[in-house]
């Protein structure tokens, strides 16, 4: 039989105090999961009301119970402490520490436009929320334009990209956007957040074959499909006199051609060439132009 060793009364104590903390800690994390999973499903129920509706009336009105319910949820800062990330029909992309979150989403309409929303949660020294509400306004030379938070075009932003430009931290955001009836859009462009808090859409850091943008746009077809994404891929650099390949992470895109030369310059007629690839690398403060890019599966992929 084991020799049990005998236990002070002051062991034991000190014993039951670290059972009853750990006992105690477990169910903080179970409540913070339980509540976290209510919360994206109380959302997730308002959420796709929206598109079950069969009229942009009651679209719109659906949209309207969720966006309230949405921004007090977010105005909390208990929200910090949830992904928020499985809200039905909601896209999220956030920052590396996540201190920065945006949420976007569309409403489809009769006619065949969309009505983008969304949220950009800004999480430092005070919690703010700003709501973003595209008005469905064209907008002339959009490529060259820098936009406020109450000047959003619209988009779902799938992809974040941080970087420091000229020392500034700022956010490089992928998005979709269903331009007409006919054709899509993917863009690429900055968000940037002033001393003050405020946002701007838009940046002059875009080296083109156009010259110097504020934003990357490329228009294709309805029933195409265009790869826009972060990847790690091979590019051709000039050193002195010769060609060196080397393996970077950039913004890998399809190169886009019309279905028939015809059709140049009416880019709902354009199409992804399917094996041709350009992109765009980041190096002294700008986004650069790199074209025929070598695009592969790897096996490793190195940390961003």
């Amino acid at each position: 039989m084991p020799y049990l060793l005998p236990m002070s009364k002051t062991n034991f104590r000190f014993f039951t105090i670290i059972i009853f903390t750990l006992l105690l800690r477990h169910l903080a994390s179970a409540q913070t999961v339980n509540t976290a999973i209510g919360l994206q499903d109380s959302l997730s129920r308002l959420s796709v009301r929206i598109w079950e509706q069969k009229s942009d009336t009651g679209k719109i009105s659906a949209n309207a119970l969720f966006f309230s319910r949405f921004q007090a949820a977010l105005t909390s800062k208990n929200s910090l402490r949830f992904a928020l990330d499985s809200i039905k029909g909601i896209t999220r992309v956030t920052n590396q520490n996540g201190s920065l979150r945006i949420f976007t989403w569309n409403i489809p309409l009769s006619d065949g436009t969309n009505k983008y929303l969304g949220f950009v949660q800004l999480a430092g020294d005070s919690l703010k929320v700003f709501p973003l509400r595209s008005e469905g306004a064209e907008i002339i030379n959009f490529e060259d334009k820098q936009l406020s938070a109450n000047q959003w075009y619209g988009a779902i932003y799938y992809g974040l990209i941080s970087v420091k430009i000229s020392g500034k931290q700022v956010y490089t955001l992928l998005g979709w956007n269903g331009y007409t009836s006919g054709s899509n859009r993917k863009l690429i462009e900055i968000l940037t957040v002033d001393k003050n808090g405020n946002l701007q859409f838009g940046l002059p850091v875009f080296k083109t074959d156009h010259g110097l943008k504020v934003r990357v746009v490329k228009e294709y077809a309805e029933k195409a499909t265009m790869t826009l994404r972060y990847d790690y891929q091979t590019i051709r650099v000039q050193k002195g006199n010769k060609v060196k390949k080397e393996n970077t992470w950039l913004i890998v895109m399809d190169r886009l051609v019309p279905m028939d030369p015809s059709m140049k310059g009416f880019y709902k007629y354009y199409v992804a060439a399917g094996d041709t690839y350009d992109g765009y690398v980041f190096k002294d403060n700008y986004w650069s132009l790199v074209e025929d890019i070598e695009v592969v599966n790897r096996s490793f992929i190195p940390p961003k």
